[in-house]
């Protein structure tokens, strides 16, 4: 393990947000090509790096959504650092960022010792699965959502988040032309919709709401359905859905990781999750 002589904790300049959806490229796990952009627009000041010596060695985001919470993500600490006071500090500036926020995080399956060390509780598993691209079974009449009234948007995605998250999905919607954000209509009223983006490999498709298991499914394949026949396409599935576990052995879904959705103060409940078939994450 490197002990650096000099550490200096700072900011992500957007110029650097590229790199870092590389790093979190080489470390697995997937990003998408725009989510550097999309979180940006929501809080950017919410993006640290570490620098042993003058050179990058981790990265850590912390993104405030609202008086009362912060999502973490992309904890990140070069191999030859790990073990040290790197991850430390990152995580002391992102915690000082947050302040008296309640603080989520997706954390991978063998962290999660460490992480209640640190006084997160966890909440629910979340598998990440794998699935091919498939030319759709039926057509069914989508609505693109970008030509949707943004407010009613709005209103249905604040069912599923408990902050509003406004500025991330106004840029969250504009995949095109490598992807897709599509809806169902129920009475002329938005009951179900899914974002598939173009990722490092293959395609990420969530978040995926449904009002019902049916909604799901249909959209599940009108939106691989748009994506070239074989590709993956990576869902984050919640498993207190059991509904949504079902389109896993439907489709012959592969796992590829367990996450564990941890709070570090008390657990939220979570009322829609029944309705929540791929997480942002």
């Amino acid at each position: 393990m490197k002990k650096p002589d000099k550490l200096v904790i700072r900011n992500i300049t957007p110029a650097e947000m590229d790199f870092v959806v590389s790093w979190a490229a080489r470390e697995g796990w997937n990003p998408g090509l725009l989510d550097a952009k999309c979180f940006l627009a929501e809080d950017s000041s919410g993006y640290f790096i570490a620098e042993a010596d003058g050179e990058p060695a981790g990265c850590l985001f912390g993104i405030n959504f609202s008086a009362d919470l912060c999502m973490g993500g992309v904890f990140i600490v070069n191999p030859e650092y790990r073990g040290g006071r790197i991850g430390v500090e990152l995580a002391k500036r992102a915690a000082q960022h947050a302040g008296n926020r309640t603080i989520g995080i997706d954390a991978v399956e063998h962290k999660v010792k460490n992480y209640r060390f640190f006084g997160f509780l966890p909440a629910y598993k979340i598998v990440r699965y794998e699935m091919l691209a498939r030319p759709a079974g039926k057509k069914i009449e989508t609505v693109d959502l970008t030509e949707y009234p943004f407010d009613k948007f709005n209103a249905y995605d604040g069912r599923f988040f408990p902050a509003d998250r406004s500025k991330l999905m106004g840029e969250w919607l504009k995949q095109k032309p490598t992807g897709a954000a599509l809806g169902l209509l129920v009475n002329g009223e938005l009951a179900a919709y899914g974002v598939i983006r173009k990722a490092c490999h293959g395609y990420r498709l969530e978040p995926l709401y449904a009002d019902s298991p049916g909604l799901a499914d249909d959209l599940l394949m009108a939106l691989v359905g748009g994506v070239e026949p074989g590709a993956p396409v990576y869902l984050n599935i919640p498993m207190p859905n059991k509904s949504a576990c079902a389109l896993t052995e439907k489709y012959g879904m592969k796992p590829v990781i367990t996450l564990v959705r941890m709070y570090n103060r008390v657990v939220p409940e979570n009322a829609s999750l029944p309705k929540v078939y791929s997480q942002m994450g």
